[in-house]
């Protein structure tokens, strides 16, 4: 599997919220009734009850979906690529105890019973040495004719490789974002060389296997947001950029650059930062000196790139010369710079904040190319929505019914379905200058069917096609 499936997977994540929840509570119900035998022994008249209800937890789950397959890592469970958000508490120590057993994974099918999470909770119970000898956990489960549970043994490809765990990178780089926002608050040296092992670390897991890594960034929190957002921005910026054909220094540099864009932030009061409302023209120019002010904390700092200060200053700066700070208009951003920008905000729109809640990443995506379009490189967020499989402006499609359109506008609203002029109508029909906006279309024979033509080709040529 590619870099587009994970891309795809972290765009399309808060339509799988409400799945994974269902399956979070059902997980927790089971971890309960896993620990109350372990305490109580499967005799005792509570674990009827708690057994009914983990069942009728797992049965809503599997009503929609006939199979639930769950990952195991030590300390989280995953499921589709994402880790399963623990809001009860129970999750953590179903995760141990089940990779103490030497479980990589878990399926769950259509048809389990009340008698299923009683055995599999005792089995889980017994000492590990007391089935190793056996065949092991799965063996236990065939043996108590459990059907509708299954596990199987040893480590995931994920965990196995060296490195350390992605979750444990991932925090580990929460807390050196942290540490520097704290050093440039206190003109400290920021610690250089543990950032720079960090983001070594990350890129290294998003080489071997991305999808734990990129998980983790899909995951957001209110109070870490200043932290979680530099993280993000460094993971997908790398992701990025190595599609783009960077070399692993390269890469490396950019994810430093990337991890450090925002530490001008720290001298922006807080009260500013997390206002619920519109901001005054004041406060506003509090936060637009936040590039320059991280510019000058990262310049000439030992160990860091160039391309650091560089990110700093310029990722609000647009393509079309709007944004901050004001540069001359013969000045353009650095393309790793016009990158940075790209993922900057599609973070800042994916996230929760206290004037907005947070968009799709599809939403965000259409809304940066189809509304905001003029602020972004075209050519770098024709291959970040290629990803989401959105469609640039200028771009080519070819319809069900045969014609062939290009896109002309769209809107977040409606992020999969632009507004078309069709430019070659099939069936030898004259060229007319007909407008198909999807959103409101009925007609199956004008819905896309594919794209016509690679976008890069098409790219230099938007404003014409667009104009045609």
């Amino acid at each position: 599997m590619d870099a587009q499936y994970y891309i795809q997977r972290l765009v399309s994540s808060a339509r799988s919220d409400e799945t994974h929840s269902k399956v979070a509570e059902a997980l927790a119900r089971l971890g309960v009734c896993v620990r109350s035998v372990g305490l109580y022994g499967r005799s005792h008249p509570i674990i009827d009850e708690m057994a009914n209800a983990a069942r009728e937890a797992v049965a809503k789950v599997l009503s929609v979906s006939p199979t639930v397959v769950v990952a195991v890592t030590e300390s989280y469970l995953v499921m589709d690529n994402f880790p399963i958000e623990d809001t009860s508490g129970c999750l953590a120590a179903l995760a141990k105890l089940l990779y103490d057993k030497k479980i990589g994974e878990l399926e769950i099918t259509a048809g389990i019973t009340r008698d299923d999470v009683i055995e599999f909770s005792e089995a889980l119970s017994l000492r590990t040495e007391d089935h190793a000898p056996k065949g092991g956990i799965g063996r236990e489960l065939r043996k108590r004719k459990v059907e509708h549970i299954r596990v199987r043994t040893g480590p995931l490809p994920a965990e196995s490789r060296p490195g350390k765990d992605p979750a444990d990178v991932y925090e580990e780089a929460l807390l050196l974002v942290e540490d520097a926002m704290k050093a440039v608050q206190s003109g400290i040296q920021i610690p250089v060389p543990e950032i720079r092992a960090v983001v070594a670390q990350s890129l290294h897991s998003l080489t071997e296997d991305e999808r734990a890594l990129l998980a983790l960034a899909g995951i957001k929190s209110y109070d870490r947001y200043l932290s979680e957002h530099s993280v993000n921005v460094c993971i997908l910026s790398m992701l990025l950029g190595r599609d783009l054909g960077l070399d692993g220094p390269a890469t490396l540099e950019l994810g430093l650059s990337a991890m450090l864009h925002d530490v001008g932030k720290v001298f922006v009061p807080g009260n500013v930062v997390k206002k619920p409302g519109k901001l005054t023209e004041e406060e506003w120019e509090q936060i637009r000196r936040h590039p320059v002010e991280g510019a000058r904390a990262l310049a000439g700092v030992p160990g860091l790139p160039l391309l650091a200060s560089t990110v700093a200053i310029e990722h609000h700066v647009r393509c079309d010369g709007s944004g901050y700070p004001s540069f001359p208009t013969q000045v353009t951003p650095h393309l790793l710079s016009r990158l940075v920008a790209i993922v900057d905000t599609y973070d800042a729109l994916t996230t929760d904040r206290p004037y907005r809640e947070r968009w799709t990443g599809q939403q965000a995506i259409a809304w940066m190319l189809y509304e905001g379009w003029r602020h972004y490189d075209r050519q770098l967020m024709a291959r970040f929505a290629s990803r989401a499989r959105l469609y640039p402006l200028g771009s080519m499609v070819r319809l069900v019914g045969g014609d062939v359109a290009v896109v002309v506008s769209g809107s977040y609203k409606h992020p999969t379905r632009p507004t078309l002029k069709i430019v070659a109508p099939s069936g030898g029909r004259k060229a007319s200058e007909e407008i198909v906006d999807l959103s409101a279309n009925t007609d199956p024979a004008l819905e896309i069917n594919t794209m016509a033509q690679p976008v890069e080709v098409l790219l230099p040529y938007v404003d014409q096609l667009a104009a045609a």
